[in-house]
C-alpha cells in the first residue's frame, strides 16, 4: 500500500521530479493524504463487493485531473501506449480535431478530403456515443482511443447537432489519415492569391513561401490565407507561417507557465515578401492552436484583416509527463498573443482553468495602434455574415454516407464533356432526385425543393473535384463560397494594407 501510494504521488519526466516530500508539507495536506489513505481503507475492507486497488487509484488521479482543464488528463498504461503508437502514425482515423466541451467530445474542424469530411461531419457537431457507449465525461485521450483503430474497420458515431433535431447516427470507415498541408493555391480574379491552409505539420512555413512566391509570378498583388477548419498543429510551424507576412524582428507569440522553463518568446528571423501589400486572414469556429497563434500575430502587428467567425480558443500548451506505467497529460503553459492577450477560452463553468486575461483591454503593436479587448480565442476584425443554414435533407442525405460521391462519379461518366463552368440545372437535380430515391432516402418534395440551394453548390463541387481532381474542386467551391465573394469586394477596391483596413471599417 505505502509502495502504491509513494508512485502515484510521483511525477517525472520533463517538468522534473516532484514527490510528496517535494510539496509544502502543512497540516492541511497531510490531514488529507491522512483523510485520502483513511477512505480508500474503508472501500477496500467495507464496500460491498471487492474493488481493485489499482483501479481505485487510477480513479482517483482521474477526478483530480479531470476539472483542470478539457486537456489534461490520466493515460493509463493501455491509452498511453496508444498514444504513442498514434505519435509515430502508425493507426488509422477519421480526421478531425475535437475538444471536451460541456463533458463531451465536440468537433472543431473536419479537415478536408478525410472520412469525417465526407461523412458531413461539421465544426460543433458534439459526438454522444460512440459504438453505442456514452461519451459523457470521457477525456480526450480515452474518446481518441475509441476512434482510432485498424484502417477499413468501421465506428458509429451519435452526434448531436444543433438545428437537426434529435441525435442521428453516423457509421464511417476509419483510414489512413494523410493532410496535405497546402492542397490549393492559385489566383481568384487577375491579381488576389489564395491559400488554403489545412495544417500546421513538418515544413508548412517552407510551403507557405514558396506558395507565395508562386503566386507573386502570375500576378498575385493581394492576398487570402484561408485558416477555416484549420486544428493547429506544430507551434514551430505556426511561428514559420507567421513570419512570411510580418516584417523581421517582430514578436508572434509568448508562452507563459508557472515553471520559468515554459516562458519563451517566439520572434519572425525572416523578412516578409509581401509587407503591406492587402492581407485578409480567414478563420472561423474551427480554427484552433496554430491557427489561432497566426491570426494573432498578423492582427496584433496590424499586418492583416482577420476576417470571418471567432475562433475555438484553444491557447494552452499540454506535457506528457510519464508516471509509473501510464501517464498524466497536463496543461503547463498558454499561447498570448503579442499584445498580451490569452488565446485560451476554456468552459469555465466545467473547469478550474481561468484565462487571466479576460476583460482587459490591449493595443495593437503597429501603426494603427487599435484597442482589443481579450475574451479568449481570436474575434475577427471583420465579422463576416452567417453561412446559409443547412437543410434537413442535405443532413439526411449526408448520414447516408458517400452518396456525394457515389452520385458525382456516375454523372461524370454519363457526361464526359462536361466543361468547368458546368451548372447544376433541372435535368441534374431530377437526375439526383431520382438516384437518391433508389438509395431508400425517403423525403418529400418539399423537402427537395427547400434543399436545391444546398444541393446544386454541392453537387457542382463533387462533380469537379471528381472530373477535375483537388483543384477542379477548390476552382468551383472559391466561386460559391460567400465570404471569398465578400473579401474579394474589398481587396478589389484597395491597393495597399492601409487602404483595406479602411475600406473593411477597420479602426
Amino acid at each position: 500500500m505505502k509502495k502504491k501510494l509513494f508512485i502515484a504521488l510521483i511525477i517525472s519526466g520533463t517538468l522534473g521530479a516532484f514527490s510528496l516530500w517535494a510539496l509544502p508539507q502543512t497540516g492541511n495536506l497531510l490531514q488529507m493524504l491522512r483523510t485520502f489513505t483513511q477512505v480508500l481503507k474503508l472501500i477496500e475492507e467495507n464496500y460491498v463487493q471487492q474493488v481493485k486497488t489499482d483501479d481505485l487509484f487510477q480513479n482517483a488521479i482521474k477526478g483530480m485531473l479531470s476539472k483542470l482543464d478539457p486537456h489534461s488528463n490520466y493515460l493509463d498504461p493501455k491509452l498511453y501506449k496508444e498514444l504513442k503508437i498514434h505519435s509515430e502514425g502508425k493507426y488509422g482515423g477519421l480526421g478531425f480535431q475535437f475538444g471536451i466541451i460541456k463533458n463531451h467530445p465536440t468537433i472543431i474542424s473536419p479537415m478536408e478530403g478525410t472520412p469525417a469530411y465526407r461523412a458531413g461531419l461539421q465544426a460543433g457537431d458534439v459526438i454522444t456515443k460512440i459504438d453505442g457507449i456514452s461519451t459523457k465525461g470521457m477525456g480526450d485521450e480515452e474518446s481518441m482511443s475509441k476512434m482510432r483503430g485498424k484502417p477499413g474497420t468501421k465506428v458509429t458515431l451519435t452526434i448531436a447537432r444543433e438545428n437537426a433535431g434529435a441525435p442521428f447516427d453516423l457509421t464511417i470507415t476509419r483510414d489512413f489519415i494523410k493532410i496535405k498541408n497546402i492542397p490549393y493555391a492559385g489566383l481568384i480574379g487577375t491579381d488576389i492569391g489564395y491559400i488554403r491552409l489545412l495544417s500546421f505539420s513538418e515544413n508548412v512555413g517552407e510551403d507557405v513561401r514558396k506558395a507565395i512566391d508562386s503566386l507573386v509570378s502570375v500576378g498575385a498583388k493581394k492576398f487570402i490565407m484561408d485558416l477555416r477548419l484549420n486544428p493547429g498543429g506544430l507551434l514551430d510551424e505556426a511561428v514559420k507561417v507567421s513570419e512570411n507576412f510580418l516584417p523581421q524582428g517582430k514578436l508572434i507569440v509568448s508562452t507563459k507557465g508557472r515553471n520559468p522553463q515554459m516562458n519563451r518568446d517566439y520572434y519572425s528571423t525572416k523578412p516578409s515578401k509581401i509587407t503591406g501589400r492587402p492581407l485578409v486572414i480567414l478563420v472561423d469556429k474551427g480554427s484552433a492552436s496554430a491557427s489561432e497563434i497566426v491570426a494573432g500575430a498578423i492582427q496584433d502587428q496590424d499586418a492583416g484583416l482577420i476576417a470571418g467567425d471567432t475562433t475555438f480558443g484553444k491557447g494552452s500548451v499540454q506535457t506528457v509527463v510519464p508516471v509509473d506505467s501510464g501517464a498524466i497529460k497536463l496543461t503547463t503553459a498558454r499561447y498570448y498573443t503579442p499584445c498580451g492577450k490569452c488565446i485560451d477560452m476554456a468552459d469555465t463553468s466545467e473547469f478550474i482553468i481561468r484565462n487571466p486575461t479576460l476583460g482587459k483591454k490591449y493595443t495593437t503593436l503597429g501603426s494603427l495602434a487599435r484597442e482589443l479587448t481579450s475574451s479568449g480565442a481570436i474575434i475577427p476584425d471583420l465579422v463576416l455574415k452567417k453561412q446559409p443554414t443547412i437543410a434537413s435533407l442535405t443532413i439526411k442525405i449526408y448520414k447516408e454516407n458517400l452518396i456525394f460521391q457515389q452520385f458525382a462519379l456516375k454523372y461524370t461518366k454519363s457526361h464526359p464533356k462536361l466543361t468547368e463552368d458546368f451548372r447544376i440545372d433541372d435535368a441534374a437535380l431530377t437526375e439526383f432526385q431520382t438516384y437518391i430515391k433508389a438509395k431508400d432516402i425517403k423525403f418529400t418534395d418539399a423537402e427537395f425543393d427547400s434543399a436545391k440551394p444546398d444541393l446544386q453548390k454541392l453537387l457542382r463541387q463533387m462533380i469537379a473535384t471528381e472530373k477535375w481532381g483537388t483543384r477542379g474542386g477548390y476552382y468551383v467551391s472559391l466561386q460559391q463560397d460567400i465570404w471569398i465573394k465578400d473579401i474579394c469586394e474589398l481587396l478589389n477596391k484597395s491597393d495597399s494594407q492601409t487602404e483595406l483596413f479602411k475600406v473593411g471599417g477597420v479602426k
